[in-house]
């Protein structure tokens, strides 16, 4: 339930149609200490180990996590499996989606796509003004999405504490 239903945890909404049932795409933010920790016992109870143990791509996102979870925001969402084999989708998600800190807008650096193991596609964002941020706006472009492409996900930092501090 955390992994869905947590301040770290937004629907992503589309544009335009706030509250529409069945209208949004999953998304957390992964490199949250609270959903890193909620994401690794979901993935020890339900992943079985050799799968989790051999998934190259999911070791290649940890290493990522190890060496730069401090250097970015990492936003986990749900995209239909076939839409991320689209190549032109997946880039056109990398060309559209930004993060928005008040005025400012963030492109997005890259991604890690959905694997064996994880059922989620990973947009890296810069931290860079994160930490001063009243909320951040993830404005995506969602392929395959059939309630409309472009989607918005809200977190608000107030909302978001772990441990006494502020944990995005």
């Amino acid at each position: 339930m955390f992994l869905s239903d947590s301040p770290w945890a937004r629907p992503a909404e589309a544009v335009g149609m706030r509250g529409a049932k069945g209208n949004a795409s999953r998304t957390f933010l992964a490199t949250a200490e609270p959903m890193r920790l909620a994401e690794s016992e979901w993935r020890r109870r339900r992943i079985p180990k050799d799968l989790r143990e051999n998934d190259g791509a999911w070791q290649e996102y940890q290493e990522f996590l190890g060496k730069d979870a401090a250097r970015f925001v990492v936003l986990a969402v749900a995209i239909p499996k076939q839409a991320a084999m689209d190549a032109k989708e997946m880039a056109e998600m990398e060309n559209q989606s930004v993060m928005r800190l008040g005025k400012r807008k963030v492109k997005m650096s890259g991604y890690f796509p959905a694997s064996e193991s994880d059922p989620f596609t990973r947009l890296i964002f810069s931290r860079v003004g994160v930490d001063g941020a009243k909320e951040i706006v993830f404005e995506l472009y969602v392929p395959g999405d059939v309630g409309g492409n472009f989607r918005e996900a809200v977190y608000v930092a107030k909302e978001m504490q772990w441990k006494g501090k502020g944990a995005f």
